[in-house]
């Protein structure tokens, strides 16, 4: 039997710098003059392409949730990467090794200019076993 793992994107969620943003958070995502930072040209099924892409599933020990927090800053830099969940240590280190080697982003504006933006990214590991 092998194991396989699958990256399994349970969802997003946008946490921004201070606490008076915090506390608008849905507003300023909703209203028009705000853009969430892009990865890639795309949304954030382009950067979970690029976990997938870069990420070594060997490190995974079990199944379970990595949950992981960071700031796409003003220069869309990846910064302040903070691992809130995990399944094993292995796991844990792989996730930051694959987000400090992440390109840049295209950051979030307000009003036609960047600012920083925390997100909290929970990824899930599933292992499904297959007959052979």
């Amino acid at each position: 039997m092998k194991n396989f793992f699958f990256l399994v994107v349970a969802f997003f969620s946008f946490q921004f710098a201070d606490a008076q943003e915090l506390l608008m958070e849905t507003e300023l995502v909703s209203s028009p003059d705000v853009t969430n930072p892009k990865f890639n040209g795309g949304e954030f099924d382009k950067f979970y392409e690029f976990i997938n892409q870069h990420f070594n599933y060997a490190t995974v020990k079990n199944k379970g949730d990595i949950v992981v927090a960071f700031t796409v800053n003003e220069l869309g830099e990846v910064k302040k990467i903070k691992v809130l969940q995990f399944p094993n240590i292995e796991a844990a280190s792989e996730i930051i090794r694959v987000l400090n080697i992440s390109p840049k982003w295209e950051p979030a504006k307000r009003a036609g200019r960047p600012f920083s933006v925390e997100i909290k990214l929970p990824v899930n590991f599933q292992m499904k076993l297959r007959n052979h």
